[in-house]
Parts: C-alpha cells; sequence; structure tokens
C-alpha cells in the first residue's frame, strides 16, 4: 500500500510540475507546412547570379565557415548535382518556474539541402525532430490533443522558428558574391 501511495505521490509531483511551467507564448508560430510530406519545411528558391559551380560551391564554402564542425555536419556534397546536405540541430529551452531562468530542454534536429542551378539556388530546411526514445517529429507538437502535448511546447516551436530564421538569413548573405575591393591607388 505504501508503494501505491509512493507511485501516486510522485506521479501527482510530476504531472502538477508539467503544468506549472511557465510559457511566454500561448499560440503556435507560423510555420510553413509542405503539403505532400505534410512536415514542416522552410523551402525558397533564390535568383543570384552564378553558374552552378560557383554557387554550389559559394553553398560548400558558407556551410564550412557557419557550422562549428562542418565536418559532421556537412553530410553530403554532390558535386556533380550541385546539392551540399546538412544535418545539425538547434538547442531549444524551456522557461523554469520561476519566470526568468532558462532550463535546457534538449536539442531538435533538422536536415538542410542547397542545391544549385544556372543563376539561382534553393535551400530546404526539412525533417525537424527532437531525440527522444525514439525519434519525435515536430509536427507532433502542434497537435494539442496529443496525451504528451504541454503548453511549453509552444515556446519550443518559437525558439526553432526563430532559429531556422537566423539560418535563412545566413545563407543568404554566404551566398551573395563576395565583394572586391579595389585598391587602385
Amino acid at each position: 500500500m505504501k508503494k501505491i501511495c509512493l507511485a501516486v505521490f510522485a506521479t501527482l509531483v510530476t504531472v502538477s510540475g508539467v503544468f506549472a511551467q511557465k510559457t511566454l507564448h500561448t499560440d503556435f508560430p507560423d510555420m510553413p507546412i509542405d503539403e505532400n510530406t505534410h512536415l514542416v519545411t522552410y523551402r525558397e528558391v533564390v535568383t543570384q547570379a552564378g553558374e552552378p559551380t560557383v554557387l554550389y560551391e559559394r553553398a560548400l564554402k558558407w556551410a564550412n565557415k557557419y557550422y562549428a564542425n562542418p565536418t559532421v555536419v556537412i553530410t553530403g556534397q554532390d558535386k556533380k548535382n550541385k546539392v551540399v546536405t546538412c544535418v545539425s540541430n538547434i538547442k531549444i529551452s524551456t522557461l523554469a518556474k520561476d519566470g526568468k531562468t532558462w532550463q535546457n530542454a534538449g536539442y531538435v534536429y533538422y536536415t538542410l539541402t542547397i542545391e544549385a542551378k544556372d543563376g539561382r539556388y534553393r535551400y530546404t530546411i526539412t525533417d525537424i525532430y527532437k531525440k527522444e526514445q525514439a525519434r519525435f517529429p515536430i509536427e507532433k507538437w502542434l497537435d494539442t490533443s496529443r496525451p504528451e502535448w504541454t503548453p511549453v511546447r509552444y515556446d519550443h516551436l518559437y525558439q526553432i522558428d526563430e532559429a531556422i530564421h537566423k539560418l535563412i538569413e545566413s545563407i543568404e548573405e554566404g551566398m551573395e558574391p563576395e565583394k572586391v575591393i579595389n585598391d587602385e591607388w
């Protein structure tokens, strides 16, 4: 009987702790969902002057500069088809009960693909998931009817969306041609 009471008490403390977590957001960010795959997918074709080889090399140079450990992150370099593939992560945090400090909530992984063609390139960021007991796609976080869903998912999704928008900004800057400094005197 003591074991049952202890188990019930532990469950109540855990459940009340989950519901006591504070959140900054009370809604979902506007994340793009691919109509074919039904996955959160950030994708855009960007017009950029340059031959496919030049754009491919810029993408590779950007990835090597952007990521702290590019030899692990860059998982594909298809020079023939002009495609760079990266798998990396975004750190997410949960607002503590005090409402002031943040606690590490783990990492969310994503796949980035940059494809180069004549005069344009396309980036695709998709396959976004958190490693738990198994691979847990963030699309499940958008379903509030799931038993494991909690309001902290709002904050996590906003953090992911913000990090991906910063990533996109960096990609677009990195794909610009280098400015030539003319040092004539």
